[in-house]
């Protein structure tokens, strides 16, 4: 990797280009003084040229570098190595497979799913001192009962792979792939989230934890620190302070499923909405049309008690129901 070079990663099909091109934007718009420096990698799965064109069109504004790759090849590979999709994609796993995919003087990479807004300068992320690690990676706010299903101890922290920051060279020098084709070989699982899983479970002792702001989870949006500790108490996960001082200044937006629904949902009452509509407006994409989420019977009760309900009341309802369904997901895919 040159050093003056900067390089991000997505991992999308064309369903979530959208979303990736509206996380670009936001990048780019908050880190113009580095936009020359930035190389961007989407590692796509089927991509329309509508897409494609509409990648080339920041490209060509902000002067970035943008790198798009077929990931058909890999993707058939995966397939007959037995590795599960996620949500019917595969484009979920293909960054467990980067030295496959990125050159070989690549030596950091930061990956961020196409669910985040950026909204601050990265360079202090990008440059984060990994020490002896292969990743950094923030902590994941609902993983709670998941990890003890995983086989992790309880005082073992969990993370979540919505950004993860690469060291390529320790990844190498580990032989994370690897590691990472042989244990899907040897136990043959269906992970509920397989590349989170997998990180998690694989690169355990060399992931770096990050400070909460790279991440920012909903939870600790539509919630206070204080409710969130009374029902979530994961002794491996970050204090009060560490959560208040991060909800202050965020800098990576993680806009995960909320209730059932997405910021680009219509209608919906996802504590983002605005931020990724802000960003979508000045991105490529501002002619989206949302659509009408798809949800069940459970998430429209959720939905409505969510408006009626005090928030610390919610969140021990919320927090209930998140295990039951944490519960009947892994009993399905057992």
């Amino acid at each position: 990797m040159k050093q003056n070079k900067v390089n991000i990663l997505y991992q999308i099909n064309d369903k979530y280009a959208p979303f990736a091109g509206v996380s670009m934007t936001s990048l780019l718009k908050n880190n113009s003084a580095i936009s020359s420096e930035l190389v961007f990698y989407i590692l796509g799965e089927e991509l329309s040229e509508q897409s494609i064109v509409k990648f080339r069109r920041l490209e060509e504004e902000f002067g970035c570098d943008i790198n798009i790759k077929d990931g058909k090849e890999l993707i058939n590979w995966m397939r007959k190595l037995g590795l599960a999709s996620y949500r019917g994609s595969f484009a979920a796993n293909l960054r467990l497979f980067l030295p496959q995919i990125l050159e070989e003087d690549v030596e950091r990479v930061l990956y961020l799913d196409a669910d985040t807004v950026v909204n601050a300068e990265i360079d202090k992320l990008y440059f984060s001192d990994l020490e002896e690690n292969a990743v950094g990676m923030v902590l994941d706010s609902l993983g709670e009962k998941h990890k003890l299903e995983l086989g992790l101890k309880k005082e073992e922290p969990y993370y979540n792979s919505g950004v993860v920051l690469f060291d390529m060279i320790k990844w190498r020098q580990y032989g994370y792939t690897q590691k990472i084709i042989e244990f899907i070989k040897e136990k043959k699982e269906e992970f509920t989230s397989p590349d989170q899983d997998l990180l998690n479970i694989v690169c355990k002792g060399h992931i770096m934890t990050l400070p909460p702001e790279y991440n920012m989870q909903p939870v600790h949006i539509a919630f206070s620190s204080k409710d969130y500790k009374k029902y979530y108490r994961d002794i491996s996960y970050y204090s009060e302070e560490e959560i208040n001082k991060a909800v202050k200044q965020p800098v990576i937006y993680h806009f995960f499923r909320f209730l059932g629904e997405f910021p680009w949902n219509k209608k919906n009452c996802h504590p983002d909405n605005e931020l990724f509509d802000r960003y979508l407006r000045e991105s490529p994409w501002k002619d989206y049309r949302k659509e009408k989420a798809q949800a069940s019977i459970f998430n429209k009760i959720e939905k409505v008690l969510y408006f009626l309900l005090p928030g610390n009341l919610f969140l021990g309802i919320f927090h209930f129901a998140h295990n039951l369904y944490l519960k009947q997901k892994a009993e399905i895919s057992n």
